[in-house]
């Protein structure tokens, strides 16, 4: 049998009586284009993608960094949903620190 906990308060969750929430993230980096001088009518994509193929044939351990690409899974509990739907980018968090007035 396979056994379930929170990956955010850590409690055991029965699947015969806890619902079960699956948080599935995935984040990547936002490349805008760069503002370049060249034509673009000229410019060959076809073979800078194939350069960037053959250099990546050369160097067999070249992978995307975490910085660029990462797929994140997590197992809630009904209360942590609940709180996570609520506010997913922890908003409220930086809010609640109480600074003083001076």
């Amino acid at each position: 049998m396979i056994h379930y906990s929170c990956d955010r308060c850590k409690r055991i969750i029965d699947p015969d009586q806890d619902l079960r929430y699956v948080v599935k993230i995935e984040i990547q980096a936002a490349m805008e284009p760069q503002d370049t001088n060249e034509d673009e009518e000229d410019r060959d994509y076809l073979l800078e993608i194939e350069d960037i193929l053959e250099r990546m044939d050369d160097d067999e351990e070249m992978t995307v960094g975490d910085d660029i690409y990462q797929k994140r899974r997590f197992d809630l509990c009904p209360e942590c949903y609940r709180k996570f739907i609520k506010n997913p980018v922890g908003f409220e968090a930086a809010s609640k620190l109480g600074f003083s007035q001076n």
